[in-house]
């Protein structure tokens, strides 16, 4: 669908009506209903129970759907407990400038909030009203970890919604009875305290259910549009791809965001194989669609930016013909920008080239991570070879990579020197855990995170949430450096719960940059979970 920078399109409001209608005719027959049940004497006059139960029913669902849809935006905002960002803040005052500049590149053709959700997760949102106002929410744990351009692209993404009309319907389309549903989970949440109550959580259940009905109607083509849309305003689809696989390998907020705002959120906070599938029924019922799908059209549509570089390069093409052909790899800088193209001894000359650098041969082909190409490996090989330390035959999950033999702790590990990702042996973790007090005291950036991520892993669990492992189609999966088979990622226990990923065939543990100096830093400090819950009873610590 065309969109400029200024003038994006409108979508027609018709969804909005049926949402009434569908309200109005639930009513109706929950008040026919009623009135059958106790008011028998309607029913033996004939047709006075249908003009009974409709007034009923148009008198109730037009003051739900008013209450409902009008104020919406705020509804959301205090059920979050959003805040406006921070101007005091470097990180928030990044995501104001970022709101200024959506204004500027949307022609200011509407005004939208933009707020911080104060949660460890990962996601955004966006919602808008019948008052006319509309917000954008982001978490504070997304925008910690988020670049500019990443945190650009998600932004744009949330603006087409609300520009669009997308917003407007699905807001609407949750208001009805998503909102209600993530009120009455508060009421049934056990995690501080509360005893479990049956009534509040069968009319919270009741009441998504209802909400997923709506959902029927929503497409899950307004992803893709919105996705398209970002890429129009910021010329950068590698930021909002990479953003995407972000979330996927992170807590999205489910437990924290209700269930029933799934719709407005940028990628669903509960992680399900449905979202991750095509065909009928995941179309039905269904509101996001397949990651794999997204990040695939995204990285296609990165090689529109090559067709310039293209023609630059046709005329020394045209001259060197008469030579063998030699692979050119066209490859993003640092600063986000397609340069090329390079040959690859060329390509082994660029300080900034690693494993992890987006790399294509040009305008029609894949746009691909460097590791994926066999002679370009040889660089990054060559560059390892040049090191002290020995080799080893595994290579890095993330960056395919030889990993290099190192000491830590007095044991044997093996590391990326790309990625900084160490490889264990589940058998010799213990003999780290316990010389973990004979090195250097952890520094105060490892101990601020550790506490972090130890709280924000404690609310997934203290909100019985599902673990990454009962999501393996949604969550992408490292493969095992030795086996290949996939590796699962969960908490290295309920006492230490820093995610790691695990082999059960290999017996081999993957701990990403960081991941196995904070539980170090973890054990060192004795820092355990604030709040115990029975699930804690019985689990082993080690």
């Amino acid at each position: 669908m065309p969109l400029t920078f200024i003038d994006i399109e409108r979508q027609k409001n018709w969804r909005i009506w049926l949402f009434f209608l569908v309200l109005l005719f639930l009513y109706l027959v929950l008040t026919a209903f009623v009135t059958v049940a106790f008011l028998p004497f309607f029913w033996q006059t004939g047709p006075r129970i249908w003009v009974f139960a409709g007034m009923v029913a148009l008198m109730v669902s037009g003051i739900h759907f008013w209450f409902s849809a009008y104020d919406t935006s705020r509804t959301v905002v205090r059920s979050l407990d959003a805040r406006p960002p921070d101007p005091q803040d470097d990180v928030h005052k990044m995501l104001m400038n970022v709101m200024q500049e959506i204004h500027v590149v949307t022609g200011n053709r509407r005004t939208i909030q933009c707020v911080v959700i104060p949660s460890f997760s990962m996601n955004a949102l966006s919602a808008a009203d019948l008052r006319g106002e509309a917000v954008i929410g982001i978490t504070e744990g997304l925008l910690s970890r988020l670049t500019r351009p990443q945190l650009e692209a998600v932004i744009a993404h949330e603006a087409h919604h609300i520009l669009s009309g997308d917003c407007l319907e699905t807001t609407v389309a949750a208001s009805l009875f998503g909102v209600y549903s993530s009120a009455m989970e508060k009421l049934t949440d056990t995690s501080n305290g509360r005893s479990f109550n049956a009534a509040p959580f069968f009319m919270s259940w009741s009441l998504l259910k209802l909400s997923y009905l709506l959902s029927m109607f929503i497409s899950r083509e307004r992803e893709y549009r919105a996705d398209a849309a970002a890429v129009r305003m910021t010329r950068d689809p590698i930021a909002l791809a990479e953003t995407l696989y972000l979330l996927s390998r992170s807590w999205r907020g489910a437990g924290f965001i209700g269930s029933g705002f799934e719709m407005l959120c940028i990628m669903n906070p509960q992680a399900t194989a449905l979202d991750e599938t095509e065909g009928f029924w995941a179309d039905l019922f269904s509101t996001h669609p397949p990651l794999r799908k997204r990040m695939d059209i995204l990285l296609k549509m990165a090689q529109v930016n090559i067709a310039e570089l293209e023609a630059k390069a046709g005329k020394a093409a045209t001259v060197n013909a008469q030579n063998p052909p030699v692979p050119r790899y066209y490859a993003m800088s640092p600063r986000r920008q397609w340069q090329g193209p390079f040959t690859p001894a060329e390509l082994a000359a660029l300080p900034w080239l690693s494993p992890l650098t987006w790399i294509t041969q040009g305008k029609d082909r894949p746009v691909e991570r460097a590791s994926k190409e066999q002679c370009i490996n040889d660089i990054f090989l060559s560059r390892l070879s040049e090191l002290e330390r020995p080799l080893s035959n595994v290579t890095c999950p993330c960056c395919r990579q030889p990993l290099t033999t190192e000491s830590y702790e007095g044991t044997q590990v093996f590391q990326c020197r790309f990625c900084a990702g160490i490889l264990v042996e589940s058998d010799r973790i213990p003999r780290i855990i316990v010389r973990t007090n004979r090195e250097t005291p952890c520094s105060e950036r490892i101990v601020s995170l550790a506490k972090t991520v130890m709280q924000q892993n404690q609310l997934r669990q203290l909100r019985y949430l599902k673990s990454v492992d009962s999501a393996k189609a949604a969550v992408p999966l490292l493969a095992c450096p030795k086996c290949g088979n996939p590796m699962m990622r969960g908490f290295y226990s309920q006492a230490h719960m820093i995610e790691v990923d695990r082999c059960s065939f290999c017996g081999i543990t993957w701990f990403d940059q960081d991941e196995l100096v904070m539980l170090q830093c973890l054990i060192e400090n004795r820092i355990l979970p604030e709040i115990t819950s029975p699930n804690y009873i019985g689990q082993s610590t080690h």
